[in-house]
């Protein structure tokens, strides 16, 4: 079992299915399987803040953020459910033994951990079910030949190389109407225009109109590299995509819309494929995972409750 894999078990709980009765108000509903408030509550109780207590909007984007990865878990596991490889009971007893140790090494029972997270012994077993499943559906497609062509088209990744990122943002909801959305992009495609006219610096441009931290700065995040969890993935990957100087069309990101321009690149150490190959292996089943839950989210009958 990967680092990954055993870190979505031991690290978060996903979201149950067939929930217990319940008088839990009810976060999200899929394909007729409910997500419950409390199970949201479980997964952020279990999250450090490190810069102290959260603002209600902070607390609130962090709920929906929950639900999102939530709603992801379970659809997984409902696709597992009906498609994935066949476990036998007697290897998920072995899981269930093994998570049962660890928790005691830290001092916990499993039925703490459950209670916890507001989950039964079943509810944790399907979900290393799940986890086994996806892990042997990776299999079926992670060859050596394609984790090494893999390798060789993320480069910028397994390597470490940086970008210095600057962004212009308009900050707009999750849950916001078409028109708003649509109402900031055009706001950018102006913006744009003119740094592009050279009528205006992006670093000007930001200080005017960016709704972000990074405003008074220019705009400047500084060096990031590709998956960094502190930056938003879609930004990151645009700044590679980008020469130096360069400023993307407006595009959606995690906070709204944004004008994405890379200011300079920092090469990182040329890896050998044989020296990160676990790495890749990890990286090549989380694309294959976003792959796989984007396609059943167009499939899906989602329905949110709004928090």
């Amino acid at each position: 079992m990967s680092r990954w894999l055993c870190a979505l078990v031991l690290a978060a709980p996903l979201a149950a299915a067939q929930a217990p009765p319940t008088t839990a108000p009810v976060a999200a509903t899929v394909n007729g399987e409910t997500i419950r408030q409390d199970q949201v509550d479980a997964v952020i109780r279990r999250m450090r803040v490190a810069d102290g207590p959260l603002s209600d909007s902070q607390v609130k984007r962090l709920r929906q953020e929950v639900v999102q990865d939530l709603i992801d878990d379970l659809l997984l596991r409902q696709h597992m459910r009906r498609h994935g490889p066949k476990v036998e009971p007697a290897e998920l007893d072995k899981h269930m033994a093994a998570l049962a140790a660890g928790l005691r090494r830290q001092g916990k029972t499993l039925a703490e951990y459950c209670r916890e997270n507001g989950r039964t012994d079943e509810q944790v077993r399907d979900s290393w079910a799940t986890l086994v499943q996806f892990q042997r559906y990776v299999d079926q497609q992670a060859t050596d030949e394609k984790l090494r062509k893999y390798h060789e088209a993320n480069r910028a990744l397994f390597d470490r190389e940086t970008v210095r990122v600057s962004q212009i943002v308009v900050r707009v909801g999750p849950n916001a109407p078409p028109t708003e959305r649509a109402a900031a992009r055009q706001k950018l495609a102006a913006v744009r225009a003119e740094v592009v006219a050279g009528k205006l610096s992006f670093a000007d441009a930001a200080r005017k109109h960016s709704m972000c931290p990074s405003a008074p700065k220019g705009g400047d995040l500084g060096f990031v590299g590709l998956r960094d969890p502190a930056a938003d993935e879609a930004v990151v990957r645009a700044a590679f995509a980008q020469k130096a100087g360069e400023v993307s069309e407006p595009l959606d990101g995690e906070f709204g819309v944004h004008l994405v321009q890379a200011t300079e690149r920092k090469p990182g150490t040329p890896t050998a494929f044989e020296k990160v190959a676990d790495l890749v292996r990890e990286c090549y089943a989380e694309d294959v995972r976003q792959g796989l839950v984007g396609l059943l989210r167009q499939q899906a009958t989602i329905q949110v409750t709004a928090p």
